[in-house]
């Protein structure tokens, strides 16, 4: 942990109301006053008008977000025993998932939803792994590896960068790329784990996030509840998450469309570690490689349909900005999933960006079925499951329309 004098920061009226909200974020234009530059993982003290304590955090002196808050409140010392504790109010939250046998991948710390600003931790069975977002937790990684040693005992623990971070000239290289900690990985080797009693492998060496998406598994499990008999289109279906749960549901078949090869060939991998589940031996599976409008374009030209599709894309809007742009994208995915959805069929599309709104996601999805001619009746709108808590409002990011196309 870091040993370096705290700096004091003071804040502007609505950033002092924001944290005492409960917002952990300090961005550089809202402070007023800063008793030294500090260097990332500094512990940054927020004093109120009246210099009292107010919050404290780690400091990140380069970022638009200058400081994360962990402490709001009361003080409290910012250490290994803090970070023990953290972790273990998480697994208490989680309870009910980290005691089940048939799902073994979850996530443990969810940043700002569990308080610890700027970092999340996976676990994939016995293997942990942690995304660092901010070069302020950098110093601060030994205290929270050891803490989560204390309470899981991993196997191994597997450390990755976000982009800015593994870019940055002044992170440590062994942080620029994925580092395992404990039992080594082989080149391209996963790492099985449960949901739902499915067999599943994460990459989180060369795969994207920490290795699978997890943030989907209560709506794979939905679509396998719905599934049976029924013929299901997987779009963006990455390694075939969505493909394996309807299988498993009792589809009757299940495609798989992605870009990319490398995925693809997880997917079935996926089905081939399922074969010993009957339902999931009994379902067809067949995979397309491509770009996914190109795809839903030809099927909906030659006249193919299915009872199913499922649209899980990646983020169109990574700024602001870039809004009103995802929302055309979306919009020209379910014109296109009309294309080859049956009557009373239904179309299952999912929104992973915090920039876009649900209530403007969910009416784009809307608009865009009338202007083809169609009518969509909710089932329902999903968000983020347990283990995805939503502490700030910039953290929600997820959103799915599940309905049926009429």
């Amino acid at each position: 942990m870091s040993t370096a004098p705290a700096v004091a920061l003071r804040v502007t009226p609505a950033a002092e109301r924001a944290i005492r909200d409960g917002h952990p974020w300090v961005f550089e234009g809202s402070i007023r006053e800063q008793s030294r530059p500090g260097t990332p993982g500094d512990i940054a003290v927020v004093f109120d008008r009246k210099n009292r304590f107010l919050a404290a955090g780690l400091l990140d002196p380069d970022r638009a977000i200058r400081a994360r808050m962990l402490v709001i409140g009361a003080p409290r010392t910012i250490d290994e025993a803090f970070l023990r504790a953290r972790v273990s109010e998480a697994l208490h939250r989680r309870q009910r998932l980290v005691s089940d046998p048939h799902t073994t991948g979850l996530r443990i710390v969810a940043g700002e939803g569990d308080g610890l600003s700027g970092i999340i931790v996976d676990r994939y069975d016995d293997t942990l792994v942690a995304k660092v977002y901010t070069r302020a937790w950098i110093p601060h990684l030994q205290g929270l590896l050891a803490a989560l040693d204390g309470e899981l005992a991993p196997r191994r623990v597997v450390l990755r960068s976000s982009r800015n971070v593994a870019a940055d000239p002044n992170t440590p290289a062994e942080l620029r790329d994925p580092t395992v900690r404990g039992d080594p990985l082989e080149p391209g080797e996963g790492i099985p784990f449960l949901e739902h009693g499915l067999h599943f492998e994460a990459h989180p060496v060369e795969g994207h996030k920490t290795g699978f998406y997890l943030d989907q598994r209560d709506n794979r499990h939905r679509v396998r509840d719905l599934a049976r008999g029924l013929d299901v289109l997987n779009v963006f279906s990455y390694s075939g998450g969505f493909s394996v749960a309807a299988a498993a549901g009792g589809a009757r078949r299940a495609t798989s469309v992605d870009m990319a090869g490398p995925a693809l060939a997880q997917a079935r991998r996926h089905f081939q570690m399922n074969e010993a589940h009957p339902q999931v031996r009994g379902c067809a599976h067949d995979v397309v490689e491509g770009d996914a409008f190109q795809v839903l374009d030809a099927m909906g030209t030659a006249g193919e349909t299915r009872d199913v599709v499922v649209i899980d894309p990646p983020s169109f809007a990574k700024e602001a900005k870039q809004a009103a742009g995802a929302l055309k994208a979306y919009e020209r995915l379910t014109e296109l999933a009309m294309g080859v959805l049956v009557r009373g069929g239904l179309l299952v599309q999912a929104s992973c960006s915090s920039r876009v709104e649900t209530d403007d996601f969910v009416a784009a999805v809307h608009r865009a079925a009338a202007r083809s001619g169609r009518r969509l009746a909710e089932v329902e709108v999903t968000g983020h499951a347990q283990d995805h808590p939503v502490g700030i409002p910039e953290n929600q990011y997820l959103k799915a329309v599940f309905a049926r196309a009429f």
